[in-house]
């Protein structure tokens, strides 16, 4: 339907910005006016808000990553209010050396390894059961940001 359609539109949007533009809840913000009710109008007053701000008031944001920092940024600003990752970016977080990551990978290969013992140490089994533990927590950890 066509709220769906402009809400895949805006989710697009806001995941360009966040990985195109690390800083987009900084843009200069942009110029509305106020809108005046009642006979005592007001004289012009003009509101400053941001793209990501405007966004934010017409659908709900959601963030596509896997960078953790990434998704605290951009969490931070009160406007992302869901989060999503798919495979390439946790094989991204995993392959990338950073400690949290790194601790996350290690407690994925223990579980799997844990899990397969006794199985016949099928080793493409267990891989594939690290990378799905990856996955999990991974995910946990952004739960843990998006509120």
């Amino acid at each position: 339907d066509e709220r769906y359609t402009m809400t895949m539109m805006f989710v697009s949007s806001i995941t360009l910005l966040a990985f195109v533009l690390p800083n987009a809840h900084s843009f200069l913000p942009r110029l509305t006016q106020a809108s005046h009710h009642g006979p005592n109008k007001s004289p012009l007053v003009l509101q400053a808000t941001s793209q990501l701000e405007q966004l934010s008031e017409m659908t709900v944001l959601s963030i596509d990553s896997g960078d953790l920092s990434v998704i605290r940024q951009y969490a931070d600003t009160g406007y992302i209010t869901d989060a999503t990752t798919n495979p390439l970016f946790v094989s991204q977080a995993g392959l990338s050396g950073d400690p949290v990551y790194a601790t996350m990978v290690d407690e994925a290969v223990t579980y799997a390894v844990e899990q397969s013992q006794g199985e016949g140490n099928n080793e493409s089994a267990t891989v594939s059961l690290a990378i799905d533990q990856l996955s999990v927590n991974l995910g946990a950890e952004i739960a843990g940001i998006i509120k």
